[in-house]
């Protein structure tokens, strides 16, 4: 199976300074579980995501698992992207108002063509300048790729591995990480660094001791998981992979980046068995 069908793109004419973003720490991520969502009843993205999305300590870069049917205001760019298998749709979404607009970009894939719930999406204040689409090893009718963006030099995955015991999870990484080390005509690939962030379903301690069986990609990545349950079962199921091209792993983002639940940026209630979960900067 081919692992990865990188997505080509038309870049936004656009231009960004790429200053205020050159590491993972400086971006602030987020991930959430919806639990699906649907045209009827769109409350979850425009209360719940747009509550996360706001204010100081709003996400820049937010991982949706679960994600249901997008909002209407959502709107569809003319962006064209060329995808193989697994669809990446870009949109457009104002927060703000018409006189005072707040836009944001969301890559939307629809996995789940019947019941429309157990779609991936990522919602970025930045537009992407690439997409990839990375696989399992697990047959494509059972298992959800990962689905990520590339922003100058960092790249950021939003997964849902397996229900049952995310028994994906472990290939998941290793092709990921393969993807960026073992690309001979994407040299430049090396030189990126990149977090997988979502719902592993399973415990981070469990992940770590299965990814010592692949010691070329636990020597280079270390798992970011806050101490406190993420799961209304008590469980800690959401929580991100971080590998800095820059750093050897005993000097990768532990001390730099922390995992946090997300409970203070919501005003609502959870619509979900699953809590928001932030990374960001320790300071």
């Amino acid at each position: 199976m081919q692992w990865v069908k990188q997505l080509n793109v038309v870049f936004c004419t656009m231009l960004f300074s790429f200053s205020s973003y050159a590491n993972l720490s400086d971006f602030k991520v987020a991930t959430w579980n919806l639990q699906g969502s649907s045209a009827v009843n769109e409350s979850k993205w425009n209360i719940n995501v747009r509550q996360l999305l706001s204010g100081e300590q709003g996400a820049d870069i937010l991982m949706v698992q679960e994600a249901g049917s997008l909002p209407s205001s959502a709107v569809r760019t003319s962006r064209v992207i060329q995808h193989g298998g697994t669809p990446i749709e870009e949109y457009t979404w104002n927060l703000g108002t018409r006189s005072r607009p707040n836009m944001v970009y969301i890559y939307y894939s629809r996995l789940d063509v019947g019941a429309n719930r157990v779609n991936l999406a990522i919602v970025s204040r930045r537009q992407a300048d690439e997409a990839f689409i990375v696989h399992s090893d697990s047959s494509v009718l059972q298992s959800r790729p990962a689905v990520g963006i590339r922003i100058g030099t960092d790249v950021f995955f939003t997964v849902h591995a397996l229900a049952t015991g995310g028994s994906d999870a472990v290939s998941l990484i290793r092709n990921i990480f393969t993807t960026f080390t073992s690309s001979p005509s994407s040299p430049e690939r090396r030189g990126y660094s990149w977090m997988v962030v979502g719902d592993f379903n399973r415990a981070p301690v469990n992940l770590e001791a299965a990814l010592r069986q692949e010691p070329a990609v636990s020597e280079n990545t270390i798992i970011i998981a806050p101490t406190e349950p993420t799961h209304r079962s008590g469980n800690i199921l959401d929580y991100a992979i971080l590998h800095d091209a820059h750093l050897p792993r005993r000097e990768q983002a532990r001390e730099r980046i922390g995992a946090s639940l997300m409970l203070n940026q919501l005003r609502s209630q959870i619509t979900s068995d699953h809590f928001p979960v932030s990374f960001v900067h320790d300071r």
